[in-house]
């Protein structure tokens, strides 16, 4: 089995009763059926900063799931990575923290504790309301932003461009 920081650690991001804030623990779990137990280590995560940054600290490749704010339509998915600079002001409004995942990306970047690979990949929520379910977009989305993370990692449910499984 490989060593924890030469394994890919993806953190599903959110709140598991605020609408479309679940996305990343929703995703997290599809995804944790579809690869194999040792492959990837998937850490759910509630989304304070500095909790993220000790998650990431000495990983060398690291995938965030989250619900994300970018200002498009409802279940649209977007990727970042650190390469592409800080996050912009809002992209994770959604956070209850006032520390959160662009924050601890802005700030592990000053102080020179990025992985080397951080991707942030999410769906653009619709609602955040307190006790709301995924709202349809995002939940109707759900399924192509795993199949997304899949293709990043070492999953093998992914056979000629279809998702197989969960």
């Amino acid at each position: 089995m490989p060593r924890a920081g030469d394994r890919p650690l993806v953190i599903g991001v959110g709140q598991p009763h605020r609408g479309d804030d679940a996305l990343g623990l929703a995703a997290l779990e599809r995804l944790a059926a579809a690869v194999p137990g040792d492959a990837v280590e998937c850490r759910p995560h509630h989304g304070e900063g500095l909790g993220l940054m000790a998650l990431w600290e000495g990983r060398s490749r690291v995938l965030v799931l989250d619900a994300l704010e970018a200002g498009r339509p409802p279940g649209t998915l977007v990727r970042v990575t650190a390469d592409d600079g800080p996050p912009r002001a809002g992209l994770f409004r959604s956070s209850s923290h006032a520390f959160g995942v662009g924050e601890a990306v802005a700030l592990a970047r000053v102080l020179g504790r990025l992985p080397a690979s951080l991707t942030l990949l999410g769906l653009q929520g619709e609602t955040w309301r307190l006790g709301a379910p995924l709202s349809p977009a995002v939940r109707d989305a759900l399924p192509a932003l795993v199949e997304s993370a899949c293709r990043m990692l070492p999953c093998p449910t992914i056979r000629d461009g279809t998702m197989m499984g969960p």
